[in-house]
């Protein structure tokens, strides 16, 4: 585990001493593609195994469960940290923008 996290934070490092580098602006493009490809493959994966596509029905309203509860669990928390930091922006008036 500490490997993973070490690994992160050197990213993380490397990431901030490189960020003006404009070959290094693919990133987030090949990032994308590189999580859609490993959630294909892992997507594979699952369904090749028949343990799991045996147990999907029980384990699968579980599942859904979570991840709805995560899913709104997440909106309620941006929706907060919205209020919290950049409703009032909101209520300013720009140039050439008068209310």
């Amino acid at each position: 585990m500490i490997e993973i996290i070490l690994v992160m934070v050197s990213g993380i490092v490397a990431g901030r001493l490189l960020r003006r580098v404009k070959a290094l602006r693919v990133l987030p493009v090949t990032t994308m593609a590189t999580i859609v490809v490993l959630l294909f493959i892992m997507g594979g994966e699952i369904g090749g195994n028949r343990d799991v596509i045996a147990g999907l029905s029980t384990s699968g309203v579980e599942a859904l469960a979570i991840a709805a509860a995560a899913t709104l669990g997440s909106i309620a928390a941006a929706r907060g940290v919205y209020a919290l930091f950049f409703a009032n922006r909101n209520n300013t008036t720009h140039a050439g923008n008068e209310k």
